[in-house]
C-alpha cells in the first residue's frame, strides 16, 4: 500500500510541474533557420514556377514527372513550415493561407502522381488563390 501511495504522490508532482510549465511532455521545436523571404525564394517560387509551366511544357518522361512531383512536395511542406512557431504573423490569415498553400501542394502532388495535366492546372489555381489571399495582407519584400 505504501508503494502505491508513493507512486501516486510522484505522479501528482510530475503532473503539477507539467501544468506549471516546468516539465514539458514534448521538446520544443527548434527555431526556423530561414527567413520567410528565403523560404519563398528557395522553395515556394521555384516550385510554383515548375507547376505553372506544366500545361505549356508537359513532361515527356519519368524524370520530368519526378521534377513536377518534387515541386509539389516542396509546396505542400512549405505551407507547413510557414505555420511553425516564429513565422506566423497573425493567427487567422497567416494560418489559413499557409494551410491553403499546403493543400494546393497536396493537390499538385496527387495530380503529379497521376500525371494529370488538367489537375496540375487546377492545383495551380488553388496555389494562386492561396498566394493572393496571403499577399493581400502580408507582402514580404
Amino acid at each position: 500500500m505504501k508503494q502505491r501511495a508513493a507512486v501516486g504522490w510522484r505522479f501528482g508532482v510530475v503532473v503539477a510541474f507539467w501544468l506549471a510549465g516546468v516539465v514539458s511532455p514534448q521538446e520544443t521545436e527548434p527555431p526556423p533557420e530561414a527567413t520567410i523571404t528565403e523560404l519563398m525564394q528557395a522553395m515556394v517560387i521555384p516550385a510554383s514556377n515548375k507547376l505553372f509551366d506544366v500545361p505549356r511544357n508537359v513532361p515527356q518522361d519519368d524524370s520530368g514527372w519526378d521534377a513536377v512531383r518534387n515541386s509539389a512536395v516542396l509546396l505542400a511542406e512549405s505551407g507547413t513550415l510557414l505555420m511553425r512557431d516564429g513565422r506566423a504573423e497573425d493567427s487567422d490569415v497567416w494560418a489559413a493561407t499557409s494551410r491553403a498553400l499546403a493543400e494546393a501542394g497536396e493537390a499538385a502532388l496527387k495530380a503529379a502522381r497521376a500525371r494529370d495535366v488538367e489537375a496540375i492546372g487546377e492545383a495551380g489555381n488553388l496555389l494562386i488563390d492561396a498566394c493572393e489571399r496571403c499577399h493581400e495582407k502580408h507582402w514580404i519584400r
